[in-house]
């Protein structure tokens, strides 16, 4: 009999059965489910809209005696994974604001953005323009879904999803939620907004130092739910200035907020391709106390109209002594948040990219584990009120070097 050969055989089977008892956990591993429900995020919502108010966060100012509706809206991101809770922040019956929960634990830290004065849109309305296109455009074809969704960050619009019953091809409809014009289903560049997944993008982050984020959010909208409750206060109604004072020592004791906000004036783009230009614009005037049209600068950035301009070509104005004569200024794919720190503390704000889109960072906030940019976008939507949006969104920057 040969030794050799039956110890192998042994080996080999108990490999297997070692596999076989492995891949259950593997799969359960792979499978598990990282979705936030809507209840949660409401408690998200209203603990951490409080602690934004009782820690003196810039914007939240006009925040005392607001509410947030229980009832959100369902946002998706464009590869169809849900993304976001959207909840309305109401005062007086009026919307004052709007908070995105993560709707995924991949994400990272629950707020996502947070938005002042904004805009309202109708979701219904643009779902059935999305949904009209459709039937237009691919009259035989069959619809087989259509989502409020985050085509272009934080921009939104609805997608309906139509297959062509001969082909069998699926086509993407996308509506901008505000002018309810369709927008054409082509992937955002460094010179064109486009369509782009958020998602994507964030998970960039790594998903493991993501979900590290999330749960340390959820410990802190614990700890501020728990200090309400002992201090007979409910969260989920409006926010009074009484209750306020009466929560904002539990909330700040255990922990010490930074944030640093430079206060620079932001300037809404005049053209649908003017970010850069208007970015450039906000900057001028914070360290060369100058205001350039925005034309004027497009120029000196040699763009050529309808397009965005590239990052080389925006540093010809950053450097150039008849612009903003900055002449170490450089771009970086490197957008850690510790170098938004560096820059903001030391007095900098910086151009800060996402795909197809250019806009100002004057400042950060940490919250306990929770880290914030200070956003000052030229978009029309969106430039009333600088945001504060999750860190982990930006894929370039532009720092401003004498």
């Amino acid at each position: 009999m040969n030794h050799n050969k039956i110890g192998i055989s042994i080996l080999v089977l108990a490999t297997l059965l070692i596999g076989m008892v492995l891949m259950p956990a593997v799969s359960a591993q792979e499978e598990k489910d990282y979705s936030v429900t809507a209840e949660e995020a409401f408690k998200h919502a209203n603990a951490h809209m409080i602690s934004f108010i009782a820690t003196n966060t810039s914007g939240f100012e006009n925040w005392t005696g607001a509410s947030i509706d229980s009832k959100p809206l369902e946002l998706y991101d464009p590869t169809g994974q849900k993304l976001y809770y959207q909840f309305s922040v109401l005062k007086n019956k009026t919307l004052i604001g709007i908070i995105d929960i993560a709707a995924d634990k991949r994400l990272g830290q629950t707020v996502q953005l947070v938005l002042f004065e904004p805009k309202p849109f109708d979701a219904t309305t643009a779902m059935n323009k999305s949904r009209e296109i459709a039937k237009n455009e691919y009259p035989e074809g069959e619809i087989k879904s259509t989502q409020m969704v985050v085509y272009d960050y934080p921009i939104v619009g609805a997608m309906t999803i139509v297959k062509d019953k001969t082909t069998g091809v699926e086509h993407r409809i996308f509506v901008d939620a505000y002018t309810l014009e369709k927008v054409e289903d082509k992937p955002a560049t460094e010179t064109e907004p486009g369509i782009w997944s958020i998602y994507e993008q964030r998970l960039k982050n790594g998903i493991d130092n993501n979900l590290r984020h999330w749960q340390k959010s959820d410990e802190l909208a614990k700890s501020i739910e728990q200090a309400a409750v002992n201090k007979g206060v409910s969260i989920n109604a409006a926010v009074t200035e009484e209750n306020i004072k009466k929560l904002s020592a539990d909330i700040t004791k255990s922990r010490t907020d930074v944030e640093v906000d430079l206060g620079a004036t932001v300037y809404a783009q005049i053209t649908s391709y003017y970010c850069a230009p208007a970015t450039a614009k906000m900057l001028t005037k914070y360290y060369n106390d100058e205001s350039p049209h925005q034309t004027t600068i497009y120029e000196m950035m040699n763009g050529v109209a309808p397009n965005g301009v590239t990052y080389p070509n925006q540093l010809l104005y950053y450097r150039s002594s008849n612009g903003m004569n900055k002449p170490n200024s450089f771009s970086t794919d490197t957008v850690s948040f510790a170098g938004a720190m560096n820059e903001i503390n030391n007095g900098r704000p910086f151009a800060s990219g996402v795909p197809g889109h250019v806009r100002m960072c004057r400042g950060y906030k940490i919250s306990g584990s929770n880290e914030y940019l200070r956003i000052g976008d030229p978009n029309p939507i969106y430039f009333c009120v600088p945001y504060w949006e999750a860190f982990g969104s930006e894929n370039k920057r532009i720092y401003v070097r004498s």
